[in-house]
């Protein structure tokens, strides 16, 4: 199988819980269930796939958990409404449309086609997903309440050495025959996966940091809060950033981002591009804005609590010389 994505996640967790206990009466292990996994995946049965699980329950509640992790950290909306009716009109279709035709694809052909490059928000996320990776580390043993039942499958991505959890809502639909109507925990799968990503690329990035520091030394970062719009709407973060710049060779652009830490592991960047042909060698300092947006979470916390300079953090990116040439930092894993 070569590209797999978060559905396949919903298709193992699926099958396995669903024939654990389906078949409990003759088949008592785990060991047995995953094996029924692999032959069902692989034989394409589609009708007993819809039969044991609930797709469009499961893909509502996972497009509820991610994308509304998305929305709280990086939208831009000036609006409550603005905000509702980009989720409901443009980011749930995509996702449900986009992974719902996945699910259908792979359970009919056993494989996943994505166009690239991806052409929407759900397509580039799935693609970037690292679900290939993820491996069943076991499932806990389910909690009956009548008709209805819960359990707990752990998943492990052996690329990124993290692991997460989804628990799965259960019902009775015949005598020894149960149906996933619901699963929850795909938030916790986007967070593990953004941290993993971010220490490995960290891993990769360190060569290419240290030659970049050769070259520009941050020395102090600092900010304050200055006027914004003029309705008082918004506010302006004003940052300067001191450096030195030690360079064998002229420079042309410096591009980055300034992280601002909430504490709440929310995305909170002020990209720059710098154009270094105004900017001479030796100790300078560069001026970058960051608009606060009072419906961003992040930039109302600090509108309403002022900046310390340990939540400010200076990241180089790229650094383009006069001569065409650069040195760039890595943002995906190599295929």
């Amino acid at each position: 199988m070569k590209k797999w994505i978060l559905l396949i996640i919903f298709l193992i967790c699926t099958i396995a819980i669903g024939a654990f206990i389906g078949y409990s009466q003759i088949k008592k292990s785990p060991t047995n269930a995953l094996k029924i996994i692999r032959n069902t995946i692989s034989e394409h049965h589609v009708e007993e796939f819809y039969h044991l699980v609930d797709v469009d329950k499961i893909l509502d509640k996972a497009a509820e958990e991610i994308l509304t992790e998305k929305l709280n950290q990086d939208t831009t909306a000036y609006s409550v409404q603005a905000v509702a009716d980009v989720y409901n009109n443009q980011l749930k279709p995509d996702f449900i449309n986009v992974t719902k035709k996945a699910v259908d694809e792979y359970i009919q052909s056993g494989k996943i086609t994505l166009p690239n490059p991806a052409q929407t928000d759900a397509q580039r996320w799935l693609k970037h997903s690292d679900i290939n990776s993820c491996v069943i580390a076991g499932m806990s043993k389910p909690v009956f309440t009548g008709d209805t039942a819960t359990a707990v499958v752990n998943f492990k991505n052996t690329k990124l050495n993290f692991t997460f959890d989804l628990e799965l809502d259960l019902e009775r639909i015949e005598k020894n025959t149960w149906k996933i109507v619901g699963a929850k925990g795909f938030e916790d799968y986007n967070r593990s996966l953004k941290r993993a990503l971010a220490k490995k690329l960290d891993q990769l990035n360190a060569p290419i940091r240290n030659q970049m520091d050769d070259i520009i030394q941050i020395k102090e970062l600092t900010a304050r809060i200055g006027e914004g719009d003029e309705y008082g709407f918004s506010q302006t973060l004003k940052i300067a950033m001191k450096a030195e710049v030690k360079s064998s060779k002229p420079l042309s652009k410096i591009v980055g981002k300034i992280l601002v830490d909430d504490g709440q592991e929310r995305e909170n960047a002020a990209p720059f591009t710098i154009d270094m042909a105004y900017h001479p060698q030796g100790l300078q300092t560069f001026n970058i804005d960051k608009v606060l947006n009072p419906f961003v979470r992040g930039d109302v916390n600090i509108m309403k609590h002022g900046m310390r300079r340990s939540q400010l953090q200076a990241e180089i990116d790229e650094i383009i010389f006069l001569d065409g040439t650069n040195l760039k930092t890595m943002d995906k894993l190599p295929d």
